[in-house]
């Protein structure tokens, strides 16, 4: 959905209004990380007092809601004129009523994950989408511009809440209470922090890139991001619902969780390996006709950050066991570092080498993360490094021998609907031959088993 949403208005709107509509996202995307400070996870993990905490992590979210659109309201035109867009401060004050639309479910949302609802947990994100699309595409063809994904984002979180309000209609009264207000914060303290740091990782290279290169560029920018990071984030953040409140009930067998992350990097090995790589190697193709030549610029930033949606996608599983075994203190770390490099290398990236640098440096960073977590868990669950990797090779192989043949077909065949809809299905078929040909036939077939008891709903402890 998110690609057939931002196919279609790149096909409406202009990089200008992608990039003031950005610049809206990104803030709130912060805002929302403060508003958060880690309360749900702390609600998630606890086994005494779990009501009570839900109606006090309720009373912190509002709180922490409404001093955040006080901040809003008092920076906007700062931030309107730092970007030298007067547009952006109604923007921001618009989609900060965000803020105001999740606490809604909040009870709802944390029943469900603790529960392990994850069917009821993966209807309401397809509604969400689906709003999300229906609303902005509408209001896109309406003529309100930028406007289209601001309210189209607000009216999907809203359909978000009604339906994990539907799922689970707890209503709980918000309550204080100092002490649990203290647990709740103090669990939540390191993923905060983490969170923050996340934020600066994926967010700070557009808000520089806005601010050196200008909206427009942004625009451009902001649409190679969607489409090159969005398969990584929508793994990892489908891996995020279901490993931690999966793993918090299994933290005391250290075999079981090397085994669950072990196999959580295999399985999204599978899937990832193939759709980021062949998105890297038909960049140019997908953009002249998905988008259009008029996104021609994006063409290249596309190709480099579809490796950098791979990279997270396999740094997902980590950051949840890290925490679901009580050692946050390695992710911490390793966000710290990573969030540091990025802030100090983007603008001079972004000044000397222009939009393709600043995904160069944020891929290259993204690959060493990765191993460093892969070095984490060797010493962690005390295993040799190649035995944590290993599970990765068949599918890595496989990908990149198709990504290849890709490339070079590419550059053999005109560009065309036809031709990228072939490429699609030969180069799907290629990678699906070689990975049962490298893994001598284990990983197609443990997929697609796994893949028939999710679609049969069965569950394997």
């Amino acid at each position: 959905m998110t690609f057939l949403t931002v196919a279609v208005l790149a096909r409406i709107l202009t990089a200008d209004d992608f990039g003031i509509a950005s610049i809206g996202l990104i803030f709130v995307a912060l805002l929302i990380v403060f508003q958060d400070f880690g309360v749900l996870s702390a609600v998630v993990q606890r086994d005494t007092r779990v009501e009570e905490s839900i109606s006090v992590g309720l009373t912190l979210r509002w709180m922490i809601a409404a001093a955040c659109m006080v901040l809003v309201v008092l920076l906007s035109p700062f931030l309107a004129d730092f970007y030298d867009n007067p547009d952006l401060t109604a923007v921001l004050v618009v989609i900060s009523f965000t803020l105001f639309i999740q606490p809604l479910a909040f009870s709802s949302l944390a029943t469900l994950t603790r529960t392990l609802s994850f069917s009821r947990l993966a209807v309401a994100a397809i509604v969400q989408s689906l709003a999300t699309a229906i609303a902005s595409i509408a209001l896109a063809f309406a003529g309100f511009s930028y406007w289209s994904i601001v309210f189209g984002s607000l009216v999907g979180n809203s359909a978000n809440v009604i339906v994990l309000l539907y799922y689970e209609p707890t209503f709980v009264r918000p309550k204080i209470d100092k002490g649990l207000m203290k647990e709740l914060l103090g669990f939540g303290l390191h993923l905060l922090v983490t969170g923050l740091m996340a934020f600066l990782i994926f967010n700070i290279d557009q808000l520089v890139v806005g601010k050196v290169l200008g909206i427009t560029i942004l625009g451009f920018f902001f649409v190679a991001v969607r489409f090159g990071r969005t398969l990584g984030e929508q793994i990892s953040g489908t891996v995020n619902r279901v490993l931690f409140p999966t793993m918090a009930r299994i933290k005391d067998s250290a075999q079981k969780l090397k085994t669950g992350y072990v196999q959580s990097l295999r399985m999204i090995s599978i899937i990832v390996f193939p759709l980021s790589l062949g998105l890297s190697a038909l960049s140019s193709p997908f953009i002249e006709v998905v988008l259009g030549e008029g996104w021609t610029l994006a063409a290249v930033p596309l190709a480099i950050l579809s490796l950098q949606g791979l990279m997270n996608a396999l740094i997902a599983p980590s950051a949840n066991v890290l925490v679901s075994i009580g050692k946050p203190k390695y992710m911490s770390a390793q966000a710290t570092v990573q969030a540091a490099i990025i802030v100090v290398g983007v603008y001079p990236a972004a000044a000397y080498y222009g939009v393709n640098g600043v995904c160069v440096l944020t891929t290259v960073v993204s690959l060493g993360v990765l191993v460093y977590f892969l070095k984490v868990f060797s010493s962690v669950f005390k295993v040799r490094f190649f035995e944590i990797a290993r599970p990765m090779f068949p599918p890595m192989l496989s990908g990149l021998l198709t990504y290849v043949f890709l490339l070079v077909m590419t550059s053999l065949l005109p560009i065309g609907p036809l031709s990228l809809i072939a490429l699609v299905f030969v180069g799907g078929g290629l990678y699906v031959a070689l990975l049962h040909l490298v893994s001598k036939g284990r990983d197609v077939r443990d997929f697609t088993n796994l893949t028939r008891r999710s679609l049969l709903n069965r569950q394997e402890v």
